[in-house]
C-alpha cells in the first residue's frame, strides 16, 4: 500500500501531495539554499515528478530562476519558499520537509554540500 503525504504553504493557498517513498530526505547547506530560505539549512524531500501533484492553488506558485539550471517555487500570497526543481534532476520535484503537514516519520539521511557549511553557525554536522 502506497503512503500518501500532504503539505502546504504557510497560508494554505497552495496545497500539494506526493505518494510512496521519497527518493531522498536530506539537509542542504549550500549557499543558494541558505540565501533563498534565510536559514542555515533546508531539509529537502525529493520525489519523482510522477508521484507529486499540486492539489490546490497552482496559480499562487511563483517560480524564481535561482541559477541557469534551477528554479525555486514560492507562494505569491504568503511568501513560503517550499519547492525546488532543476534540469540537473529533470524527473524530480523537491519540497521542504517543514511544509509537509501529514504526520510522518521522514528523517534526513545526511547533509549535502558540506563544503559550503557556514563557519558562523553553532550547528554541527553529524
Amino acid at each position: 500500500m502506497k503512503k500518501s503525504y500532504n503539505g502546504s504553504c504557510m497560508c494554505g493557498a497552495v496545497q500539494f501531495s506526493f505518494s510512496d517513498k521519497p527518493r531522498f530526505v536530506k539537509d542542504c547547506v549550500c549557499d543558494a539554499c541558505r540565501r533563498a530560505h534565510g536559514s542555515t539549512a533546508v531539509c529537502w524531500v525529493g520525489v519523482a515528478t510522477a508521484q507529486f501533484s499540486i492539489d490546490k492553488g497552482e496559480s499562487h506558485i511563483s517560480w524564481y530562476a535561482s541559477s541557469t539550471e534551477s528554479e525555486r517555487g514560492f507562494c505569491s500570497s504568503c511568501g513560503t519558499r517550499f519547492l525546488f526543481r532543476s534540469s540537473k534532476w529533470p524527473d524530480e520535484m523537491h519540497m521542504s520537509l517543514a511544509c509537509i503537514t501529514t504526520p510522518h516519520d521522514l528523517v534526513s539521511s545526511g547533509v549535502g554540500f558540506t563544503d559550503e557549511f557556514p563557519k558562523w553557525t553553532a550547528m554541527a554536522i553529524k
